[in-house]
């Protein structure tokens, strides 16, 4: 059972207080265009707004169970019902016998176990099925902790399915697959089943959905997220739909209202560059209908979980110091980004070429990608949001706490002693791992409906782990200084718009931001918020980042735009960090000092908190050791809000959401 001091106020109390949560006036009054139009596409994917109060909330939309086989074949056998209750607060035992409980609980969660292979676990866990005997199921079902018998299900039954040209269905399932999709639908329908028994409108939201897993042209993992109950009758995988665009077509043809789904692109630091491509999968120029296509059923990304933070990578279009945040893929970077396919052909991964890693990877070259994109098709379908989740195995959403990672995938990482490990059989470091990150929505109540327009008008927010509450506002009508007794969010929704939102065409010199951040329960005092901003120009794409709010009352270098840094300490003989550095709350109206009101530009909003001791550091210090000397001792972690886009186009073609 976790120890940990908790202090008992809850978050809508904080927002009450600090976070200002008041009536937002938001006009829907627009008429909806065509369903078929590029207009249409990109009207679906704004969703609907209404007048409403907001709050913050905190979710995980990316777990596993042991119906999901990569967790059922490293022993991870905590059910989908061990899901729930974890979320809700509740105490589970996990892998290994240790009993955990999550406080304070989750407020919203979603099962999305692997739609590839539902099927197949179904049948080979069923002792009354013919296959149930065959050496396939055998592995799957073996006890023992045998890490040979996991890597020959994982080569023979796993990469039979995922192979890049063409994903098959084992011989088990049939000629066409039809046993196993039979089976995978029984087991979709008990997930429904589950997620809505445990749903409690206004206390506890539960999201259905899955995850679709293709291999295809590298690694293109997405998590599928229904706003409801009514969802199509199989969650189809990446053996009958090997690209996304596949995928969204089948979500077209099997979705229709009331049943509404939104995907949302897993992490991207393993995609070999092309979760962000600018071609199609099957190597074709995106069009404008494409590309409006795509944005309309993929408005976020999960910047932030178990395999590491896919924001931005020093070296690959950034000199941001403080992009070297938990890498979990730390192979070397492309040489040049002159382009895509120069890239890949450096980067390939056949026998005796080192593999590397691509631009196309993190977000923020995503972002500017997007702004080039629009600039030649008249549509940005990177206009993405921010999430983060976990992506655990181990069935325990949102344990995201350094002080007391328990691993998250099943007996691999279930021992300190193995967690510390350089590597394991996959070939990256297991130490790089890391306990994952939360999706924070600011939503009317919490409830599906609610919820889900959250997500997919991208009024989002990604942690590192902790609970840092951000908001985010941009406009031409602020004051441009903090006046204590001024409602800011009542102004930010009345005069602006919020995270995930287009600003319209320049009504002023330079718009006006409101930065505010406060730290989050049993997290370390806030060091400092910053702007990211990338714009575009004739020769490319640029980016710059603004410290704009500092902790203990310091301001930012007018000539480097830099917060002092931090005096904050931590005592690694025993994590215990000082506490007379750093802020509770950080509040800034800031203005750009370079903006160009003829050049597309993103801005978005990340805050940094004090350093404290990393999980790799705790371990260590249980276990008796010196922490590892491969990954930092301690993190500074942190929060990002999703991006607002300014355009000077806005008015002619893509309105404020």
């Amino acid at each position: 059972m976790r120890h940990r001091f908790f202090r008992f106020f809850s978050v809508l109390s904080v927002c009450a207080i600090l976070f200002a949560c008041v009536d937002t006036e938001v006009d829907s009054s627009e008429a909806a265009p065509a369903s078929g139009s590029v207009d249409g596409a990109l009207s679906r994917q704004a969703g609907a707004s209404s007048s409403a109060r907001r709050y913050p909330y905190f979710g995980d939309l990316h777990v596993h169970s042991s119906i999901s086989l990569d967790s059922y074949i490293v022993f991870a056998r905590n059910s989908p019902h061990d899901v729930f209750r974890f979320a809700k607060g509740m105490p589970v035992e996990l892998y290994g016998g240790k009993t955990e409980r999550l406080v304070p609980p989750l407020d919203f969660v979603a099962l999305t176990d692997h739609a590839e292979f539902l099927g197949e676990l179904e049948i080979c866990r069923d002792a009354a099925s013919l296959e149930f005997q065959s050496r396939v199921c055998e592995d799957i079902r073996n006890e023992a902790q045998d890490r040979a018998t996991e890597n020959r299900v994982y080569q023979t039954v796993m990469l039979t399915l995922l192979d890049r040209e063409q994903p098959v269905r084992l011989e088990m399932c049939g000629n066409q697959g039809e046993k196993c999709i039979a089976a995978g639908r029984t087991a979709w329908q008990r997930i429904q089943k589950l997620s809505n028994e445990y749903y409690e409108p206004g206390v506890f939201t539960t999201l259905i959905g899955y995850e679709w897993s293709s291999e295809y042209l590298g690694n293109q993992h997405r998590n599928v997220i229904f706003r409801n109950e009514h969802v199509p009758s199989t969650a189809w995988s990446a053996a009958e739909y090997k690209s996304p665009e596949e995928l969204w077509a089948k979500l077209d043809n099997t979705c229709e209202a009331p049943c509404e789904a939104i995907t949302i692109s897993h992490n991207p630091n393993q995609s070999e560059g092309r979760r962000f491509s600018t071609r199609n999968s099957d190597g074709s120029p995106l069009t404008r209908e494409q590309a409006a296509y795509r944005m309309s059923y993929e408005p976020l990304l999960e910047i932030m979980q178990v395999k590491g933070e896919s924001e931005c990578r020093t070296g690959l279009g950034t000199i941001d110091e403080d992009c070297n945040f938990e890498k979990f893929d730390l192979r070397p970077v492309c040489s040049t980004q002159e382009s895509d396919d120069r890239c890949v052909a450096m980067c390939e991964l056949d026998e005796g070429v080192p593999g590397c890693v691509w631009g196309r990877n993190y977000a923020r070259n995503a972002l500017k990608s997007g702004l080039e994109l629009e600039q030649s098709l008249g549509v940005n379908p990177f206009k993405i949001g921010f999430v983060g989740s976990t992506d655990t195995h181990n069935s325990n959403p949102g344990d995201t706490a350094e002080d007391s990672y328990v691993g998250s995938f099943g007996f691999l990482e279930s021992d300190a002693n193995d967690r510390l490990l350089p590597k394991l059989d996959t070939g990256y470091k297991q130490v790089s791992r890391n306990p994952g990150g939360l999706a924070g929505v600011w939503a009317e109540e919490n409830t599906r409906d609610s919820i889900f327009d959250a997500l997919k008008r991208r009024e989002t927010f990604a942690t590192s782990g902790t609970r840092i509450l951000v908001r985010f506002f941009a406009g031409w009508d602020f004051p441009s200084t903090l006046d204590d007794d001024e409602d800011l969010v009542a102004l930010g929704y009345r005069n602006g718009v919020t995270m995930g939102s287009d600003l319209s065409q320049a009504a002023g010199e330079s718009p006006r931001f409101i930065v505010w951040a406060m730290k989050g329960v049993d997290s370390a005092n806030l060091y400092k918020a910053q702007i990211i901003k990338g714009w575009y120009e004739e020769d490319g794409t640029k980016e710059r980042v603004y410290d704009v709010a500092c902790s203990d009352g310091h301001s930012p270098d007018p000539a480097t735009s830099k917060c002092p840094e931090t005096t904050a300490t931590v005592d690694l003989s025993n994590c215990s960090a000082s506490e007379d550095s750093g802020s509770v709350e950080l509040k800034e109206i800031w203005t750009d000092p370079d903006f160009d009101a003829r050049q597309k530009a993103f801005y978005y909003l990340r805050v940094l908190e004090n350093p404290a001791c990393r999980w790799s550091t705790y371990d260590a210090l249980r276990l008796g050791r010196k922490p590892p000397a491969d990954v930092p001792a301690v993190v500074n972690e942190r929060a990002w809000s999703s991006p607002i886009w300014y355009s000077p186009a806005n008015a002619a073609g893509q309105s404020q959401r």
